[in-house]
């Protein structure tokens, strides 16, 4: 009895310091709360880049192309992109923002850019955080292709009371931490209203590839849908700029901790704006949402090819 008294003023300190701090945030912050466009169906497909997502679009292709389809990060570099001419694309990777011309490691953003400016010829949004604003990269997307639309988000982390989150959330003022780019596209789609949000290839299965070596580094082997695997290592995964030291294996499943509650917090945030989500993923570690596997017809206009 006085362990659960002790307990329930705690949080409601943490709770109390948490939301001071976060409308400390947003009104620094709060001039770039984020404006986003009405759904154009009232189903949307969220194509996360894990391996199963080659089986979903093998097996319900046709279904989410009768959706809003919407893309994350290096996605473009599929063969499959053109061919889905997605509406939506969300980017939250903070290497594209401080990629320039002079950059020589990152091949997999100028790929990204190339296609952006070469290939896509639909109308398409692309959703970026704010700090993104007066990148090299979102300067030759505005100035190199009138097709895509970029739209900002308020990237600004905001916790504390389950009411004052919510209403920072809905006016765009804040979102969840992001600890993928799937948290911060579904946030998105929560706030758009969609009636249902599918969600495909969210393997989140990374703790299988995770491996050490006998210097104590940690490894892991990433995959993505459209590698090809043989080409794919286990490399170190370095917490330092220099390289020398790699995350711990306690920090990488705090990390992933990060993850599986943040789509925790999305569960009933959804449930407060009446938005379902369902998680469609052939493979999937994600439990905070109802899996269920695809329907086979959405309401709405004709897609067009």
């Amino acid at each position: 009895m006085v362990e659960a008294s002790f307990n329930s003023i705690s949080q409601f300190l943490s709770d109390l310091f948490a939301s001071l701090v976060s409308l400390l945030k947003v009104s620094i912050r709060g001039r770039y709360a984020t404006r986003l466009p009405n759904p154009q169906l009232p189903v949307c497909s969220v194509l996360g880049n894990g391996p199963s997502l080659n089986e979903s679009l093998a097996e319900q292709f046709d279904f989410i192309r009768q959706t809003e389809i919407v893309c994350v990060n290096n996605f473009a570099h599929a063969e499959i992109f053109t061919r889905l001419r997605p509406q939506d694309y969300v980017i939250s990777d903070p290497n594209y923002f401080v990629f320039t011309e002079q950059t020589i490691d990152r091949d997999d953003i100028r790929q990204t850019l190339s296609i952006f400016l070469e290939q896509v010829n639909w109308q398409m949004t692309l959703y970026v955080p704010h700090f993104a604003k007066g990148s090299y990269l979102l300067g030759k997307i505005e100035r190199g292709n009138t097709q895509i639309k970029v739209v900002y988000f308020n990237y600004t982390v905001v916790r504390g009371f389950k009411w004052l989150t919510y209403w920072l959330y809905t006016k765009g003022l804040g979102m969840p931490q992001a600890q993928t780019v799937i948290i911060a596209a579904l946030t998105l789609m929560i706030n758009r209203k969609f009636e249902t949000i599918y969600l495909f290839g969210a393997d989140t299965s990374w703790h299988e590839q995770i491996r050490l070596n006998d210097q104590n580094q940690l490894l892991i082997k990433q995959i993505h849908f459209y590698d090809k695997v043989k080409d794919i290592t286990h490399q170190p995964v370095y917490s330092d700029a220099q390289r020398q030291r790699t995350f711990s294996m306690a920090s990488q499943f705090l990390s992933l901790h990060k993850v599986f509650r943040g789509y925790e917090v999305l569960r009933d945030y959804a449930d407060h704006r009446g938005v379902r989500i369902v998680n469609a993923s052939a493979k999937s570690y994600i439990d905070a949402f109802e899996r269920k596997p695809a329907g086979q017809s959405v309401k709405g206009p004709p897609v067009q090819s």
